[in-house]
């Protein structure tokens, strides 16, 4: 055993350049092995620290609950902590939304509020309110001081008129980053508030619990619970919400877990396949070595453990190497993946302070110990092939066995030819070693097919293609409406229509602006139906410059856009029937329609179904000619003006076109520049991450070609130099490995462009099916290829430059004295 080891060590140490490049490959897999789960791992685990730090901890609240059976549900068995919350209304305060709430002091603590002054409102005029609050009422207190409060409470199904009281402040929650960048806040009132201010068969509250579990419980077992029991208390499937973020983050789910595993397969495919072929293609050189030792009395057994010791003494060294390069990136790697993310937030904030002040753990034995065994098995596994190979070598044959060539009794001979070129010495080693250059060709293709399929995702899921299937144009305005609210009738949409912003005046005076070519006017209103639950859905009639559009997305059916045009045929959106999946082409939809002057029945017939981006529907499931949509109503529904400028964004005819839509009021606009800046901002940390990962991968495979052809010149030096004596130039001779390089070069290039476009499109088609990334439309992603190719040609030439070098410091004498 002694002996076994000593050769292997000999053989460590004599094999260097092999070695050196199967040690890069086991350096980079483990080094992947490492942060892959490590930084996915982390990453979980900080959105869940930040979830527990700032989101509600309860499992599932019951919506619209009554007090007597809220009173019912909390002595039940299954629950094992429970807290009230009742929505009273609003604050009235300018362009703020403040809403008031009541909670008990268990449902303020599942929350997560905390009082940095006072107590809970107990009295009915008691409020607990924020600095931000009274800033937006233009007031200030301290507690215990008497404040004059405009409010709405929800009463008859909507929000009544503004009343006035005077409250007392009895304690003040801070406020958020969020709470002042977007006016949105919450005050908190109490039980006495809200019973005297309601009617008591209006007040419904928000059961928040937890069920009573083990920790070891998985999410699907209490989300299971949950459901039971509000079957059990006659819940509607719609008055339950399941805190889904908490119960990851702190109870078994394995959701993720599949996804990280298939990453870490493909990392141990990736190695196993590269280092093999290191091995493989070297193994011709080692026949006689191996049958020398056989010879003198070597078994089988102690040939095999001879490679796979010289396989574990190169891991011993590179695993350590790819742990510790790991364990410096982690960190790194981490947070400059917050650096990709553009969208600064609280929830991003929160992570990058518990990350800092070392609340969230970034390293873990157990992936440690993951990294290793798995690295170990990936070694393993790529040694099976050459340690049989060396076991079942025949020691006669061994002897006589010369790399590339057979002789008379064995299989074949190499080809020759009468008279030679370059062309034809670089041919006669690429078909003489065709498995070889199979194996080469094949285990760096995998990995290009698998970049370019990654690469076609993120192509189609570019900010610019999102921006697109989100707006129409550059900027879109509607009119501001609000239902149910009795203090402002004027927003009701069947008030808005009747004076509605959205005039032909103002469109003349948008197009008066500089920079802008074009304002498309889509008009909408909504329906109710039994069909829909009594609940509205919003018609919007597509003008005559959207026909093409509408009769192209027709996927199933068949009309035309005059067809149309009668008000009583409607296409529906395939979206709809993730909500009604039994809507059917034919179908007559008996709605309601508010003409702003009352309501009338009509009857739509489903005459196809189509499927279209939601900046051509702005999420309106019904959809017709305009010409329809006007017999609706003889009122203004003039729903969208979709502006079209002469650039995505110029500041100065943003500014104009605000203070034309100030100036007429009762408006809103989105803009396309933001809503880009948002894609961008959501994908640059997902694009980072995968081209990160596929580069590592990419650079592990990539030690195949160097390995290859850095073996290819190592087994002929002898032949090199005898055609140098013979008179091979220079020249000749890069020019004969280049030839060589360039046959690896193009075909990976044909596997890995050509195989990786091919698989790349269906996958396209699965996501968009699925909606992942809002991907809509196909997208080559030629950068991505370009990329490949490049980065393979430039690393062939180097390496052919290289070799080249290299084999110039070796006197010709030397050369030809070589023996393999």
């Amino acid at each position: 055993m002694r002996m076994v080891t000593r050769i292997a060590l000999a053989n460590a140490k004599y094999n260097k350049s092999k070695n050196i490049l199967t040690g890069i490959a086991v350096f980079l897999t483990t080094l992947l092995l490492f942060l892959v789960p490590t930084v996915g791992y982390d990453m979980i685990e900080s959105q869940f620290a930040v979830i527990n730090e700032m989101y509600p901890n309860w499992h599932a609240l019951f919506r619209n609950v009554a007090e007597e059976k809220a009173e019912k549900l909390a002595v039940h068995h299954s629950v094992a902590r429970w807290g009230l919350r009742g929505d009273a209304g609003y604050i009235a305060a300018g362009d703020a939304d403040i809403s008031m709430i009541y909670l008990d002091a268990e449902g303020f603590d599942m929350y997560h509020m905390k009082l940095i002054e006072g107590r809970l409102p107990e009295a009915e005029n008691e409020i607990v309110v924020s600095k931000g609050i009274l800033e937006e009422l233009s007031k200030s207190g301290q507690i215990g001081d008497t404040v004059k409060i405009p409010y709405q409470v929800y009463r008859d199904g909507g929000l009544d008129f503004i009343e006035e009281k005077d409250f007392v402040i009895c304690g003040f929650i801070a406020d958020t980053d969020t709470n002042t960048q977007q006016k949105k806040y919450s005050a908190f009132i109490s039980k006495s508030f809200l019973k005297n201010e309601i009617p008591p068969a209006q007040i419904s509250y928000r059961f928040l619990f937890q069920v009573a579990t083990e920790d070891t419980a998985t999410t699907r077992e209490i989300e299971s619970r949950v459901n039971k029991l509000a079957e059990q208390f006659g819940i509607s499937e719609q008055s339950v919400l399941i805190n889904k973020d908490f119960l990851m983050a702190n109870y078994v789910d394995l959701t993720y877990v599949p996804g990280i595993i298939i990453i870490m397969l493909i990392i141990v495919a990736a190695g196993v396949i590269t280092i093999y072929s290191i091995y493989y293609v070297s193994m011709g050189e080692r026949v006689q070595e191996f049958g020398k030792i056989k010879a003198i009395g070597a078994t089988q057994t102690q040939l095999r453990k001879i490679v796979l010791l010289e396989g574990l003494t190169v891991a011993g060294i590179a695993i350590p190497s790819g742990l510790l390069a790991g364990t410096v990136l982690t960190k790194y790697v981490f947070l400059g993946m917050f650096e990709l993310y553009q969208d600064e937030n609280q929830r991003l904030a929160t992570m990058k302070e518990l990350i800092s002040g070392g609340k969230v753990q970034l390293y873990h034995l157990w992936i440690y110990l993951l990294a290793i065994g798995v690295a170990l098995v990936t070694v393993y596994l790529s040694l099976l092939r050459p340690m049989r190979v060396a076991s079942k070598v025949s020691e006669i044959e061994a002897i006589r066995y010369r790399e590339g060539q057979y002789l008379k009794n064995g299989k074949k001979e190499r080809k020759g030819y009468r008279d030679i070129t370059v062309g034809r010495l670089a041919k006669i080693y690429l078909t003489g070693n065709k498995r070889k250059s199979s194996i080469t060709i094949c285990s760096m293709a995998i990995t290009g097919v698998f970049f370019m399929v990654v690469a076609t995702i993120l192509s189609c899921a570019n900010p610019t293609e999102g921006a697109n299937n989100s707006i129409l144009g550059e900027y879109e305005i509607s009119p501001v409406v609000e239902f149910n609210n009795k203090e402002h009738p004027e927003l009701e949409w069947s008030e808005v229509q009747k004076n509605n912003p959205l005039s032909d005046q103002l469109k003349e005076q948008i197009l008066q602006i500089d920079g802008i070519s074009k304002v498309e006017c889509y008009k909408s209103t909504y329906v109710s139906s039994e069909t829909f639950g009594g609940e509205r859905e919003w018609v919007i009639g597509i003008p005559k410059s959207g026909k093409e559009q509408i009769e192209s997305g027709i996927v199933e059916g068949n009309i035309t856009y005059d067809d149309l045009t009668s008000g009583d045929k409607v296409i529906i959106d395939k979206k709809l029937l993730r909500w009604y999946p039994e809507l059917r082409i034919g179908d007559i939809l008996d709605v309601v329609v508010e003409d702003g002057n009352g309501t009338h029945r009509r009857h739509l017939e489903i005459a196809a179904i189509g499927d279209y981006p939601r900046s051509f529907t702005n999420y309106c499931f019904l959809i017709m000619a305009q010409e329809g949509i006007e017999t609706f109503s003889n009122n203004n529904l003039n729903f969208y003006y979709h502006i079209f400028a002469d650039e995505k964004y110029n500041e100065g005819v943003e500014s104009k076109l605000m203070a034309v839509i100030e100036k007429a009021g009762g408006i809103e606009m989105r803009a396309w520049k933001d809503v880009y800046e948002q894609y961008k901002s959501n994908m640059a940390m997902t694009s980072g991450v995968c081209y990160a990962f596929l580069g590592i991968l990419g650079a592990i495979c990539i030690m195949n070609m160097i390995n290859t052809m850095i073996y290819s010149v190592h087994v002929r030096k002898k032949e090199i130099g005898m055609l140098k004596a013979v008179g091979m130039s220079d020249v000749q001779l890069y020019k004969m490995l280049q030839l060589e390089g360039l046959f690896y070069t193009f075909g990976t290039l044909i596997v890995a462009v050509g195989g990786g476009s091919l698989a790349g499109f269906p996958v396209f088609l699965w996501v968009k099916e699925k909606g992942i990334f809002s991907i809509s439309n196909y997208h080559y992603p030629k950068e991505a290829a370009i990329t490949v190719i490049l980065v393979l040609i430039i690393v062939q030439f180097i390496l052919t430059l290289l070799i080249g070098k290299s084999m110039k410091k070796e006197s010709l004498i030397d050369r030809i004295r070589f023996s393999n």
